[in-house]
């Protein structure tokens, strides 16, 4: 890099080129900061030398640059590490079966899946409308006197009172209501099976055999 540093006396003008190599050429390093200072101290102006103090600040905060740069740098790297590090701890998920949260039964070989049903507050009733593929309503299923928490609805009840004798993906939406006959928030939670993991804006998504995209905050692994 080549710098051009004039200055002027009471005699005449004297242009001084020095010339600093370093590795980034955008930018100056410690070399070429010393450079540049010992030529402004050689060649400032007797009649109006530089303050010390403001020589100092200079320093000083070239100096604090330098070290947050170096920081910075070094906090990149421990970042990258610990991406690493996620992603592949995250993959062992891939094939796992993990609980979510969404609305999913699934028959295969007429087997039906379980659901589980979560209210925050004791329920009267609770009904599941179950729809196939298409988007067609099959059947409603209802159950009483749920107590507030998490209820698994067992596979065995819902095929008993809905017919899913053919084999595929359902989806279930759920209401509730209190003694009152007041409606009550209601979440589904179900299984899915883990086919990929991503890493999405700092956070750890992962898409589920059914479709289903949760994060991985919101899972709890079942095998």
């Amino acid at each position: 890099m080549t710098t051009a540093i004039s200055s002027y006396t009471s005699s005449d003008t004297t242009t001084i080129t020095t010339t600093t190599t370093s590795s980034d050429n955008t930018s100056l390093d410690q070399v070429d900061f010393l450079t540049l200072l010992t030529t402004q101290l050689e060649y400032q102006d007797p009649t109006n030398p530089v303050d010390n103090s403001e020589m100092i600040n200079q320093m000083t905060n070239y100096s604090m640059l330098d070290e947050d740069v170096e920081q910075n740098e070094n906090l990149e790297t421990i970042i990258n590490q610990l991406d690493s590090l996620a992603a592949l701890s995250t993959s062992s998920y891939v094939g796992k079966e993990v609980m979510a949260e969404g609305g999913i039964i699934t028959v295969e070989d007429g087997d039906v899946s379980d659901i589980t049903v979560k209210v925050e507050e004791d329920a009267s009733v609770v009904g599941l409308n179950i729809y196939d593929s298409d988007g067609n309503i099959v059947n409603t299923v209802y159950t009483t006197n749920l107590d507030a928490g998490e209820t698994v609805i067992s596979g065995s009840a819902l095929s008993a009172q809905a017919d899913l004798g053919t084999d595929g993906t359902y989806t279930v939406k759920a209401f509730a209501y209190d003694e009152d006959e007041s409606a009550l928030s209601v979440t589904l939670l179900s299984a899915g099976t883990v086919t990929s993991v991503e890493q999405n804006s700092g956070d750890t998504v992962l898409t589920l055999d059914d479709g289903r995209e949760v994060s991985i905050t919101d899972v709890s692994l079942i095998s």
